[in-house]
């Protein structure tokens, strides 16, 4: 078997072993509750040797005293120091799929260095798939299974197609909150921490091959293997699986930083953005940037080219958007003699039709379909980015109208449409934009940022098909 194919099964268990569950500790309570929000079906089988329930749950004393042959993964949160004899003890019992939650491996130098080596030897020995350690665990939304002992994962646990990866168990949490809550499903979350056995590779390569992910997105603190990674890169690509980072190290406190907390070798900077740009990886800066750019590469088809059209009815945001783009290099071309022709036509005879496009108050008051399929039809421009009130309830006439044009305007167009939020997002509207497929920008800078990682992304697409 394959370790791609060890990792499916990874990842689907169905009895889970929990070696140091306890009520006196979060961790356990947590993997309970990750569970029954993923819609787990399986069963958890608690190991401790001071209780005869952990949470409600009959509890063993032993890893000896499991149920022999139905067990297939194992939690592990316990002592370092007592790690390799419970993985051993875990092999001996056949259970070969392991999570290792617990700390004080490659991250702490010395000591923790050498018994991460250890582990590594001891792994390969006994043919034994680790998760970790330092880590937090996965939640396989798409599959219905989780093993998850994090607690900071906010929102509904979407089934979709947005893949994360992180290394850093608490900033891949917040990047998760935020996939959610823009509305946006995750296929599979990974928490893969010192990744002794299982690496950001490894579970990349899984994502782009399961075809659950439609984008894979990742907090990367070092790459363990980058041949490797460049092999998977040039597989998405050719799949069309986008694959987008944060790459942290920028700095040499940046260094140290990831240094100290998975034991990551952060590499040479100027080398990793050159190896990203090569690959067709895209990196961004902030996690508000990372989710935009989530966002708009699940929702939106790549363009033909770079071209922007942007339509708001704010003569400021007009401005504000027109410098965004410039220091972004983003294109924002003039817009045809027909269609500067015909926004005449549509708009108040005060209106100044130009990209970005400023509609006016009055514009917007005689209805906004005619102008969208206007941008939509022009020759100059491959992207639409056009305001959208986000609606509060059913009875928000104003949003309910103006998102209708929007929707009307769609069909027969092959364009990517990028809504701008004219105001704030609220649950309802991220349920209605979810359920409409619609994507929105909410952080304007990181927006459209993510808008011209689209436009990047596309033109290296374009370029290794024609190569």
């Amino acid at each position: 078997m394959t370790k791609i194919e060890r990792l499916q099964q990874f990842f689907s268990p169905s009895h889970v072993a929990v070696v140091g569950a306890s009520a006196k500790t979060h961790w356990f309570h947590n993997v309970l509750d990750y569970a029954g929000r993923t819609g787990f079906q399986g069963r958890f089988y608690p190991v401790n040797p001071g209780a005869a329930e952990v949470c409600g749950i009959p509890a063993v004393p032993s890893i000896a005293n499991l149920p022999k042959g139905i067990i297939d993964f194992a939690a592990v949160i316990v002592r370092s120091a007592i790690v390799p004899d419970t993985v051993r003890a875990l092999a001996a019992h056949g259970i070969k799929n392991v999570l290792l939650v617990s700390s004080g491996f490659s991250e702490v130098q010395g000591d923790g260095e050498r018994l991460q080596a250890e582990l590594v030897a001891l792994c390969r020995e006994l043919d034994v798939m680790l998760m970790g350690p330092n880590c937090l665990g996965f939640l396989n939304v798409a599959d219905r299974a989780a093993v998850f002992a994090g607690g900071s994962i906010e929102g509904t646990l979407i089934p979709g197609d947005v893949g994360i990866i992180g290394q850093s168990g608490a900033s891949s949490e917040v990047i998760a909150t935020r996939v959610l809550k823009k509305g946006l499903g995750i296929s599979l979350f990974v928490s893969s921490g010192n990744e002794a056995v299982i690496s950001f590779e490894d579970c990349l390569e899984h994502m782009v091959l399961h075809g659950r992910t439609r984008v894979a997105i990742g907090f990367i603190e070092g790459f363990r293997d980058v041949a490797r990674l460049a092999k998977i890169a040039r597989e998405a690509a050719r799949r069309g699986v986008p694959i987008a980072v944060i790459k942290v190290g920028r700095s040499d406190k940046g260094v140290q930083a990831a240094r100290s907390h998975t034991g990551a070798l952060a590499g040479d900077d100027a080398v990793t953005d050159a190896f990203l740009r090569q690959h067709g990886i895209i990196r961004a800066d902030t996690i508000e940037e990372l989710v935009e750019t989530a966002g708009i590469l699940s929702r939106c088809p790549l363009p033909s080219g770079g071209r922007l059209a942007v339509c708001t009815l704010s003569g400021g945001l007009a401005g504000l958007y027109a410098d965004l783009c410039g220091s972004l290099g983003i294109d924002l071309p003039d817009f045809s003699t027909k269609t500067m022709a015909d926004l005449t036509d549509a708009l108040p005879p005060f209106a100044r039709p130009g990209n970005p496009l400023d509609v006016t108050g009055s514009g917007f008051a005689q209805g906004m379909d005619r102008v969208l399929r206007i941008l939509m039809e022009d020759e100059n421009t491959d992207i639409v980015a056009t305001l959208s009130f986000p609606p509060d309830a059913v009875s928000d006439s104003i949003a309910t109208g103006h998102n209708d044009y929007i929707l009307s305007s769609l069909p027969g167009t092959h364009k990517p449409v990028v809504l701008l939020a004219f105001r704030e997002v609220g649950e309802y509207a991220r349920t209605w934009y979810r359920e409409k497929g619609l994507y929105f920008v909410e952080h304007t800078r990181d927006g459209f940022k993510a808008i011209a990682n689209l436009v990047g992304y596309a033109k290296f697409r374009r370029r290794i098909a024609g190569s």
